[in-house]
């Protein structure tokens, strides 16, 4: 029995090897389990041979395409990674903080509203005085095209009748700045010059004295 044992261990050797020796395939796997396979030698015990078995089962591959794809794909893998060391890293555009916006402001005893500061004099004048003085601080009389503006100033007034820059030229009226007046809030009168008193534009002779209404674009602070 054991020189049968014997004879059957080395024919089992002999087949498997095979591989390991073929011309068309370099098998180092094939080899390991040669060597394994000498190791154990025919008086092996079951045990021995049973775990063979199940190596054999379980990692026996003969495949030199698939092994020399893998090769590549890491030799694809590592000159991918040197070329990403190798780009020198983009230099840093400094970013310059925004600029932040202007503050605007009014000057004292000036009242502001939607990027315009107004001013209520306290000193009476004619309709071309009042222009003056306005003009003296770098105003105006009063242009107040918006409808809410001109709803906000005759609240401030209160019970005072300011000179508006609003002046009759011919049939139309012009505000100081040459456009015309196209509020559909009405002026009442048919004098010259214009003026605001209980919250409603008047025109009255232009060399009557009154509180003036001075209007200027808020300026950065």
């Amino acid at each position: 029995m054991p020189g049968a044992q014997g004879a059957s261990w080395h024919k089992q050797r002999d087949a498997i090897c095979e591989c390991a020796a073929s011309a068309d395939v370099e098998n180092t796997f094939c080899a390991r389990y040669c060597s394994v396979r000498e190791s154990l030698g025919p008086a092996a015990g079951n045990e021995h041979k049973r775990n063979l078995r199940r190596f054999l089962g379980e990692r026996f591959r003969c495949h030199p395409v698939g092994t020399a794809v893998l090769i590549l794909l890491l030799l694809v893998l590592v000159l991918a990674l040197g070329a990403a060391l190798a780009v020198p890293a983009a230099p840093q555009v400094p970013v310059t903080p925004a600029t932040p916006p202007s503050l605007l402001g009014c000057p004292h005893g000036w009242v502001g509203y939607n990027g315009v500061c107004y001013y209520f004099s306290r000193d009476y004048s004619t309709w071309e005085q009042g222009q003056e003085r306005c003009s003296e601080l770098n105003a105006s009389l009063a242009i107040a095209k918006d409808e809410e503006a001109m709803d906000l100033l005759s609240r401030l007034c209160g019970n005072v009748d300011f000179w508006l820059g609003l002046r009759r030229r011919g049939e139309h009226l012009h505000w100081g700045d040459g456009s015309s007046y196209s509020s559909r809030v009405p002026v009442l009168g048919s004098s010259q010059c214009v003026y605001l008193a209980d919250r409603r534009f008047k025109s009255g002779n232009c060399s009557h004295e009154r509180p003036y209404l001075c209007s200027k674009a808020q300026a950065p602070l």
